[in-house]
């Protein structure tokens, strides 16, 4: 690898903005129930806006926010590497990761974090897995840099010590799936928000979460059937159009370059009156009768509430 730069960084408006909108690092260990500061219940309600949440930062973030960029120009320095900021999202699973760097060339996550005396490793572990499915990223560094007890913002490498994270794909799938149940449970919240913590953690099942996604899909769905519909309808239209037409000037087949149009001639069959048959005969009916076996399946129609 060869050096391409200090801390080169990608400025995007999704780091602060849309936070309501998707899961992103800083929210896996709360779904996760790691975070001993909120629960997902809390969480839930501010997602769908039921609390505001007022944090803004502190003197800790603001330590981190400025020896990040100098933290990161360090690691690029000294290993050759080319780790610039950037985010991912994912719009159908609701999820956004801004990762403090990721070196597309060599495939490597990196994040910084600044700590007191005891960093937190289980919490930024879940992170990192998170950043490295989002970025694709086939392994991850954990910038750990030891804050100053008196928040000296001048960077001194004998504070940063740098592991080695693995990514584990059972870890993210149980990731994925804890943030996909979230989300199911903060739609049931939507429809019911005075209900309880315990009646919210008790949603989230497959058939909770299947729920949610069809009645997401309702509205394309809707508009297909009656896209469908209108289509059939002008269809028959020009069929019996085509029919009366073809009859009169006796064309029995026209070509298009997609289609193929026959004119088939009126003709009478013979149809057994099974209904005559039961009432004259219900003996012999009966002992002609076989069991047959019909497989389960889902209806679904319109609400009336959507054709009204």
């Amino acid at each position: 690898m060869n050096f391409k730069g200090f801390g080169l960084q990608k400025v995007d408006d999704n780091v602060t903005k849309k936070r309501n909108v998707y899961c992103g690092g800083s929210d896996v260990p709360t779904i996760l129930g790691i975070n001993s500061y909120k629960t997902q219940f809390e969480l839930a309600k501010e997602k769908i806006g039921l609390v505001k949440n007022d944090f803004n930062g502190n003197e800790y973030t603001a330590f981190g926010n400025v020896l990040e960029p100098q933290i990161r120009a360090y690691i690029n320095a000294v290993n050759d590497t080319n780790f610039i900021e950037d985010t991912f999202i994912d719009e159908e699973q609701k999820i956004r990761s801004n990762v403090d760097g990721i070196d597309l060339e060599e495939n490597i996550l990196l994040e910084i974090k600044t700590h007191g005396v005891r960093p937190t490793m289980k919490i930024y572990e879940v992170q990192m897995q998170l950043y490295m499915y989002q970025s694709g990223a086939s392994h991850g560094w954990l910038g750990l840099y030891r804050r100053p007890k008196d928040f000296n913002t001048e960077f001194d490498s004998e504070n940063l010590q740098i592991k080695e994270i693995e990514r584990d794909e059972e870890q993210i799938e149980t990731i994925l799936k804890a943030i996909e149940q979230f989300w199911t449970r903060c739609e049931f919240l939507k429809l019911e928000p005075e209900m309880t913590e315990e009646e919210f953690m008790a949603i989230g099942t497959e058939v909770d979460t299947a729920l949610v996604k069809i009645n997401q899909l309702a509205p394309e769905l809707i508009k297909a059937k009656a896209y469908i519909k209108e289509i059939e309808r002008k269809e028959k239209e020009l069929k019996d159009f085509l029919y009366e037409e073809m009859t009169k000037g006796n064309i029995k087949k026209l070509e298009t370059p997609l289609l193929t149009i026959t004119r088939v001639l009126p003709s009478k069959s013979n149809r057994f009156d099974s209904k005559a048959f039961k009432e004259e005969h219900p003996d012999l009916h009966e002992q002609y009768l076989t069991e047959t076996e019909r497989k389960g399946y889902v209806r679904i129609n319109e609400s009336k509430t959507t054709t009204d």
